[in-house]
Order: structure tokens, then C-alpha cells, then sequence
């Protein structure tokens, strides 16, 4: 391990450095995941990491594996050892350099070598008999009975041979979205709840309400606050994003001020074909396309054709978006990075001004956590 040979994500436990690099780092807290749950079969997963477990894509990388303990002196961030042990610089440098020459990769940075460590979370308060207790007797079987045993979901490119026959507990889908959605970013809680407007994940909400597997939930894990923040981010949701990134590009969109724009419009294209847009703007006829990594690698994939044919693909159609004088502005996660350049962007194609509210300043008013105001040091 200290030459390089392989990675040690917790003690005991190792990786070859090409599983670990060439699996992409949203899903490397997976890896960890396994990791934890290796030793300690009945690990119970909560949070970000269980959003993950049920499949969903997340705005960001989970900075640590979640779970649940029932020890109060227990719960915070606990670091994992360095993946490298005592490996030395120059050692590490050609272990990158190897790797990334064997799989033409490009450069590798050492921030793909950073370990990731184990967040723990007591359970919810109300599924406590006491303050400083574990799980309470009456909650107990309830809990236990509604634990979700799966195999592990092998991340995509990770040899599934590795975690074969591997089974995880996590919490019902229900009881994890009540606990993490208001505990998000607004862009966070939103890309989470598009997918649930979607129906990708659960039964899909009856119109003017909730989804049916968080109600019972989050009348017993959110505060009040807590519960206006999940309502204001499951008003802004919207079936119509298809990915992460377009989720955070209507946040970014509706920040910045400027009119909602409609989601997947079917446009017929002067060679008889039809597209499909990530966003339309009718009044000042501006097509938005969101361009991510994935959606090119997923087309291509989806239609048998090559990452340079997509593109391709993707010029004649704007080609005749444009032959309908329609105008188009791309933008990526660069772009949603800089608010200013996003906004010099949509500005510069007349996309309007709006003063709709996106109610995300429940998420940011007086910089507090779920409904709960930080203690006085």
C-alpha cells in the first residue's frame, strides 16, 4: 500500500487504484460505503448516502458515508485513514501518472486520491425515548421492519465481481427524503424532488400533494421549519428536468431573476424531424440547452452512435432550430458555477426578467439547520 499497489479505504480493507480512479467520483462514496458496511454487516444508512443506495443522482458528491448511531458521543464525522498510507509523494505522483497513461484518462489530480470518511447521525428525535438514547423500545420494531435489504448497487464501471452476494440496510425512501430534502441547498433539495415529481423514484404525488411514502414521515422527523422547507423546494419541483444539471440550471435560472422557461418542448424541425429542448422561452424564441459530460455519453450510448456522431447530431439540430429563427444559448456546469456569466449569457438572448419568488430563502434565512437555530458558544 505505501508503494502504491493499492488503496486502503478503511483498515483491513483495500482497492486497486484503477477500481477506485476509474469509477467516477460521485459514485466513489459508494465504494466507501461498502467499505463501512463490510465489517459491520448491519450498518444502518441514512441520508445522502441512502438517496444514493435508492438510486438517485445527486447535485454533488456525499462528502462522507451516512449512518445512523445510537450513541450521542458517536455522531459527527469520523476521517478515514489516508488511501495512500504512507506512500510518498513522488510514489503517489506515478501511481497517478500510471493511470492515467493505461486508461487515457487524461491527468489525474491528487484530489481523486482523497479518502472519504463516515458521518454519523443519531435517529431522529422522535424515534427516541430519550434525549441522549438510541432508538426507543416503541419505535424499535416499527424502524427495523421498515429497513430496505438490498444487494449492493454497484456503481457504473465498478466490477460488480468485487461486492458480489453483498446485501446493505438502509431507510425506506419515505423516512430518508423527510430527513435530508430540508437539510439540503435549495439545488439540492430540488434536483432530489424533480426526480420525485418524475415518478423515477416511488409512487408519483396525486396532484396538489405530497409524495404518499414521505407523508407519514415528515410529521415525525421535520420540524416546522423543516417542513416549510420541503414544501417550498417540492413547489418548485418540476417532472420535467431529466437530469441534475438541468434541475440546478432552473435554480440558477430563477435566482438570477429571469422568467421560468417551459421544460422538454417539442419542436418540429424544418427537415420534418422533432427535438426535444431542455428549455423554451416562447416570447422571445430562445431554445436552452444544459450541456453535461453524461447527456452526450448517454445519448451515445442510447443510440449506438459514437460521442463525435452526437455531436454532430447535435449541430443539425441546432442547425435547424435556428432556420426557424428560433436562437440558442448552451451553457454547462461551468456556466451555473458563475452566476455572472450565466446571466450575461440569458441576458444577451433577451430572455426576460421576472419577479416570481423561488421560496428558497427559507433555506438561507438567518443561517439555520432544518428549523433549528445554532446554540450560543
Amino acid at each position: 500500500m505505501d508503494a502504491g499497489a493499492l488503496l486502503r479505504l478503511r483498515r483491513g480493507i483495500y482497492i486497486n487504484p484503477a477500481s477506485w480512479l476509474q469509477t467516477a467520483p460521485w459514485d466513489r462514496h459508494l465504494i466507501a460505503a461498502a467499505a463501512v458496511a463490510l465489517p459491520v454487516p448491519h450498518t444502518h444508512f441514512c441520508r445522502t448516502t441512502a438517496l444514493a443506495m435508492h438510486g438517485f443522482n445527486l447535485l454533488r458528491p456525499p462528502d462522507a458515508v451516512t449512518v445512523r448511531t445510537a450513541r450521542n458521543d458517536a455522531t459527527g464525522l469520523h476521517p478515514a485513514p489516508p488511501l495512500t498510507g504512507r506512500a510518498s509523494a513522488a510514489a503517489v505522483e506515478r501511481l497517478l501518472r500510471a493511470q492515467s497513461e493505461a486508461h487515457d484518462g487524461g491527468p489525474r489530480s491528487r484530489a481523486a486520491l482523497s479518502s472519504i470518511g463516515t458521518r454519523h447521525h443519531q435517529y431522529p428525535r422522535a424515534f427516541r425515548d430519550q434525549l441522549r438514547g438510541g432508538l426507543g423500545q416503541r419505535w424499535t420494531q416499527a424502524y427495523e421492519s421498515a429497513l430496505i435489504h438490498q444487494e449492493f448497487p454497484v456503481p457504473e464501471g465498478f466490477d460488480p465481481s468485487i461486492t458480489a452476494g453483498m446485501r446493505i440496510r438502509l431507510e425506506p425512501l419515505g423516512l430518508v427524503l423527510a430527513d435530508t430534502v430540508p437539510r439540503m441547498s435549495f439545488a439540492e433539495a430540488v434536483a432530489v424532488l424533480d426526480a420525485c415529481r418524475a415518478g423515477r423514484f416511488g409512487a408519483p404525488a396525486e396532484p396538489g400533494g405530497t409524495l404518499p411514502a414521505v407523508e407519514p414521515w415528515l410529521r415525525l422527523v421535520a420540524s416546522a421549519r423543516g417542513r416549510t422547507r420541503w414544501a417550498a423546494a417540492w413547489e418548485f419541483a418540476d417532472a420535467g428536468a431529466e437530469s441534475v444539471g438541468e434541475s440546478w440550471a432552473r435554480v440558477r435560472i430563477a435566482e438570477l431573476g429571469f422568467a421560468a422557461p417551459e421544460l422538454q418542448r417539442s419542436i418540429l424541425l424544418p427537415d420534418g424531424s422533432t427535438c426535444r429542448t431542455d428549455f423554451y422561452w416562447e416570447g422571445p424564441g430562445v431554445v436552452g440547452e444544459f450541456d453535461g459530460l453524461k447527456k452526450y455519453l448517454r445519448s451515445g450510448m442510447l443510440s449506438g452512435s459514437s460521442p463525435g456522431q452526437v455531436v454532430v447530431a447535435e449541430k443539425h439540430r441546432e442547425d435547424g432550430l435556428r432556420a426557424l429563427g428560433l436562437k440558442v444559448v448552451r451553457f454547462t456546469w461551468a456556466d451555473l458555477t458563475d452566476p455572472i456569466r450565466l446571466q450575461r449569457l440569458l441576458s444577451a438572448t433577451g430572455i426576460p426578467l421576472s419577479g416570481r419568488s423561488t421560496g428558497a430563502d427559507v433555506f438561507y434565512r438567518d443561517n439555520r439547520r432544518a428549523g433549528r437555530s445554532r446554540k450560543p458558544r
